[in-house]
């Protein structure tokens, strides 16, 4: 690829950007339809969710560990089928919710992120990857995709209830945006982001270089 500098020269874009050469060697880039093309991901889908993800969420649930879920419930006590049944409903106005999921004879939901307006500019975000999908940057592909669409929406600040267990959360969140806040409540972190856009070729590059961590739930 080459491209002129601001002198008018020709330049060689690769020479100059180790990264995203081997960002390019390693991986196909994500398609317009959100399709994960990846040695390891192949069958993957980031999709808004519907409204007959409903059972493929549960079963999520079902299948995930009791420290996932303890990781992003703060208790043992899984959703009920109808609070599910609201977070399918999530349509723009009443916040936002993207799965991660595949299709296929046998469909399943394997990750799930979705926000809840607290005010005009503020919302709650939710995180949640099945056991078998964390560590593959599933989490951090969802809540990317989720930032901006709340900054699409006009939300810029994430209010977060995090375990101070869930280091691998804090890592997500403080790449969402800059830490505003920050303090223990009754054993938990409250934690107040202002979100910012993330770059595409900023993702695609972290995404071929960094794993990331187990349990990006909260």
């Amino acid at each position: 690829m080459v491209m002129l500098d601001h002198g008018g020269k020709l330049m060689d874009w690769f020479t100059i950007n180790s990264k995203l050469i081997r960002y390019l060697t390693d991986f196909t880039a994500w398609s317009d339809t959100g399709q994960a093309i990846s040695p390891r991901l192949t069958s993957l889908t980031f999709r808004p969710v519907q409204a007959d993800d409903v059972d493929l969420i549960v079963a999520m649930h079902q299948r995930s560990s009791e420290k996932t879920i303890y990781s992003r419930y703060h208790s043992p006590r899984v959703p009920t089928r109808q609070e599910i049944g609201q977070i399918c409903q999530l349509d723009g106005e009443n916040g936002r919710a993207i799965v991660a999921a595949i299709g296929g004879k046998k469909p399943a939901v394997v990750g799930l992120a979705y926000y809840i307006p607290s005010a005009p500019d503020m919302a709650e975000p939710a995180l949640m990857v099945e056991d078998r999908y964390q560590g593959q940057g599933v989490g951090k592909k969802l809540l990317n995709q989720l930032t901006e669409q709340a900054i699409a929406q006009g939300i810029c600040v994430f209010e977060a209830l995090v375990l101070p267990t869930n280091g691998p959360m804090f890592h997500l969140l403080h790449q969402t945006g800059k830490v505003i806040q920050n303090k223990l409540v009754y054993g938990t972190r409250e934690m107040r982001i202002q979100l910012t856009a993330v770059s595409p070729w900023e993702f695609a590059d972290e995404w071929s270089l960094h794993a990331e961590p187990e349990h990006m739930t909260v």
